[in-house]
């Protein structure tokens, strides 16, 4: 149904290259990126912005863009009422997990180095087990080995980076893959909304089929 009006956020990183793969699924054209992080709505596709993961919430509830791609991590560190999340796209998936050097479960209160601290604190009060969470934004690894923090809660995909580190997984707190938002405001909208969001239903079915076929 084009001319298109409505803009989608796309998160950047692992997000952004399995929606280009996914895109390909679209009968959308998927634009020269470059170091470009606006597309402004046109004939053949939908807006794009391109932004940081935990910015796409804030971008879809104040109505910037209509729909956003984000893994689950962000939507359950950065819950946000006024968004809704409309479909689960099935790509980039990956863990959060409890790691530490000897991969067993901590007795008594213990300290957590993580980049996701309402995450970690949720799991933890659902655990009714005492936590000290530290908040850090990177090299969360060397934690243990350097006496901040025992523990870590991380998002992993191969989990291949905490071997590297001599580090054991403890527990699975949940599985993550990118999720469709939107905006609700949009979403009632009607026509555009909906026909963006057939596309995308359409484009993970067909996804599923070929990457089942590969296996």
């Amino acid at each position: 149904m084009p001319p298109y009006s409505l803009t989608i956020a796309v998160c950047k990183g692992r997000v952004l290259d399995a929606v280009a793969e996914l895109w390909a699924h679209t009968p959308w054209r998927w634009p020269d990126l470059g170091r470009q992080l606006w597309f402004p709505p046109c004939d053949n596709r939908p807006g794009l912005i391109i932004a940081r993961g935990t910015d796409i919430p804030a971008l879809v509830q104040g109505g910037i863009a209509a729909f956003g791609i984000v893994g689950r991590d962000i939507l359950e560190e950065q819950w946000e009422p006024d968004i809704l999340e409309v479909l689960d796209l099935g790509i980039a998936p990956c863990r959060m997990v409890l790691a530490s050097l000897d991969g067993q479960w901590p007795q008594g209160p213990v300290r957590v180095a993580t980049k996701y601290p309402e995450i970690t604190r949720r799991y933890f009060r659902e655990q009714s087990h005492p936590v000290e969470v530290v908040k850090l934004s990177g090299s969360l690894e060397l934690s243990p080995h350097i006496g901040l923090a025992p523990y870590i809660v991380d998002i992993v995909q191969t989990g291949q980076t905490l071997k590297q580190h001599h580090l054991r997984e403890v527990e699975t707190l949940f599985a993550s893959t990118a999720r469709l938002v939107a905006n609700p405001v949009a979403w009632r909208l009607g026509e555009e909304s909906e026909y963006i969001y057939r596309i995308f239903e359409k484009a993970v079915r067909t996804n599923s089929r070929v990457s089942g076929g590969r296996q």
